[in-house]
């Protein structure tokens, strides 16, 4: 995981969101499991924007189960406001990959209230590891298809 915004892993890719009254605690402060899911709805939207879906992934017989998730929290987030979530993929490892998160609060000045990674094995139908295929570190390393 980046420590510094300025290095965070490129290319990279922004996904919007409001909170909901649901994600939302007694306080209406975002829920702390919340950061997780907004990390794997990021992360789709990071591979969607690349012109293939996780589903697209699975079917050229390669799975990516989590296998460690780590967030730290710096500032939390309230019902109503909107936040941006940055992916980009931080590290490649023979048979996995980890993908880096920054949640900021657009409604608070762009301030920036979460940091995270998820690192997935990289799985055969099977289950058996296996390397990560050249294809996804091509398509992981593009541009957005506009």
């Amino acid at each position: 995981m980046t420590k510094d915004t300025a290095t965070f892993p490129q290319p990279d890719s922004w996904w919007p969101h409001r909170v909901s009254y649901g994600e939302t605690d007694a306080m209406r402060i975002v829920y702390y499991g919340n950061y997780l899911h907004w990390f794997e709805q990021a992360r789709s939207h990071f591979v969607r924007e690349r012109g293939m879906g996780y589903a697209e992934i699975e079917a050229r017989g390669v799975l990516l189960p989590v296998r460690e998730a780590h967030c730290r929290y710096l500032a939390s987030a309230a019902y109503e406001e909107e936040v941006l979530v940055r992916t980009g993929v931080g590290k490649w490892g023979r048979a996995s990959l980890t993908f880096d998160y920054e949640v900021y609060n657009t409604s608070r000045d762009r301030q920036l209230m979460t940091r995270g990674y998820t690192q997935h094995a990289c799985l055969s139908p099977q289950g058996k590891l296996v390397p990560v295929p050249d294809w996804l570190k091509t398509l992981c390393r593009q541009n957005p298809i506009l």
